[in-house]
């Protein structure tokens, strides 16, 4: 009997510690239920919270957004949610389900799926279809927003397209920073000019360099130490540009001959970016001749054209009184333009001027008119205009959501 009495305790005992252990699953369970549904950030009156945050990761995952702090990430992208649906509230702009439907048909379009394949891979991953939809909520409403209120405040101009077209703006490519120093070739400073150039060639530093440019290069670099801004590699005539592209910061290029001129040049710093098919580069640009070659009023004349001329269209009424063949334009591939004209080119952007070689007794005033890259189907001018239309609403949108966000009521817990 005494055996059964203990058989029994031991029982209820059993039974007690089991019901204990079970009751201390559930809390531990409600207590992590209640810590994924507590506030991890309040944005005005709408709380974001742990759960929100938590399925949003796990969505960012999923779409294979790298980011240094996921969470951080998650939070910060609900936050843009939340004020654009805000905003979006206080200017009446409202969805019907079937908005919502084709918003996310549209996103699933993207990855080549149905919305139903879409969903059904959130869900393999944990994802709450709620949290889906408030996505395309929000990217929706914004949509709306951005179409009611930012077009107004972009346009695309002509020049702009124009602009747009420039090999810069299209594709990068290895830069270079350099400085220049020209020396004149005509006999009477052959002698001068031999002993300058044995300064030039002795100098050792990037400051040494530009003293000499100073005192000696007949470029209009000359005030700035014969020091340009960066410029691409490609741009130069490959007689310069190989020798600069292998060369030591600091180093020394030259002597090398341009037409009416000797040119050193010294390499002061490199940025790589992508490359460009220099092959299929295509420069437009004006070539006026003015005879005199170096005289006072051609200089003047040139400070003129600087200062008044806007654009390529405008360099004609410069040559009014002189020879019709005195002024031509000229379309060409750069790796075809004359090692003279593709040097000083180079050193242009579009509607800029160079006037520092000679041509017999000429001075050579160059102005560039375009630098594109030749495509097998070259885009259209609507097509550019779409694309920077888009462009820049995009950017309007982005900093009108930044100025939102910087106005909202935010306290993070």
């Amino acid at each position: 009997m005494m055996r059964h009495l203990i058989s029994n305790i031991l029982a209820r005992c059993t039974g007690i510690m089991m019901l204990a252990a079970a009751l201390s699953l559930w809390a531990a369970d409600a207590v992590q239920a209640q810590g994924m549904f507590s506030p991890a950030r309040k944005v005005n009156d709408r709380i974001i919270t742990n759960y929100d945050v938590a399925q949003r990761m796990e969505f960012l995952e999923l779409m294979n957004v790298g980011a240094a702090d996921l969470r951080r990430e998650a939070i910060d992208r609900l936050t843009e949610e939340v004020v654009q649906m805000q905003y979006a509230a206080r200017k009446g702009i409202r969805l019907s389900r079937s908005d919502i439907a084709d918003g996310m048909a549209e996103f699933a379009s993207r990855v080549e799926l149905t919305t139903e394949e879409v969903l059904s891979i959130l869900a393999e991953n944990g994802i709450a279809r709620e949290g889906f939809e408030q996505f395309i909520r929000a990217g929706l409403k914004w949509r709306r927003v951005v179409e009611r209120e930012v077009p107004g405040l972009v346009h695309v101009s002509e020049s702009d397209v124009a602009r747009a077209r420039d090999v810069a703006a299209i594709r990068g490519t290895q830069r270079v920073l350099i400085s220049e120093i020209f020396l004149p070739t005509d006999p009477e400073f052959a002698e001068a000019v031999a002993q300058i150039s044995q300064m030039i060639e002795a100098a050792r530093s990037i400051e040494e360099f530009s003293e000499l440019a100073r005192e000696f290069s007949l470029a209009g670099s000359r005030d700035q130490g014969g020091r340009l801004e960066w410029m691409p590699l490609d741009n130069l005539p490959g007689q310069i540009a190989e020798p600069i592209s292998v060369a030591r910061t600091g180093e020394v290029i030259g002597p090398i001959e341009v037409s009416g001129a000797v040119a050193y040049f010294q390499l002061r710093g490199t940025d790589s970016t992508r490359d460009i098919p220099a092959d299929r580069i295509e420069l437009t640009y004006k070539r006026l001749l003015l005879p005199g070659a170096r005289t006072e009023a051609n200089l003047a004349r040139v400070a003129r054209i600087r200062a008044e001329v806007r654009d390529c269209a405008e360099l004609g009424r410069f040559a009014r009184d002189l020879p019709d063949t005195a002024l031509v334009e000229r379309t060409e591939l750069q790796r075809n333009i004359a090692q003279s004209d593709a040097l000083e080119l180079a050193r242009l952007d579009r509607n800029e001027v160079s006037a520092n070689t000679i041509e017999g007794n000429n001075l050579v005033v160059l102005m560039l008119c375009a630098r594109e890259l030749q495509y097998d189907e070259r885009p259209s001018d609507a097509m550019i205009d779409n694309l920077l239309f888009d462009r820049r609403i995009e950017g309007l949108a982005r900093v009108r959501l930044e100025g939102l966000i910087a106005d909202a009521d935010i306290r993070d817990y």
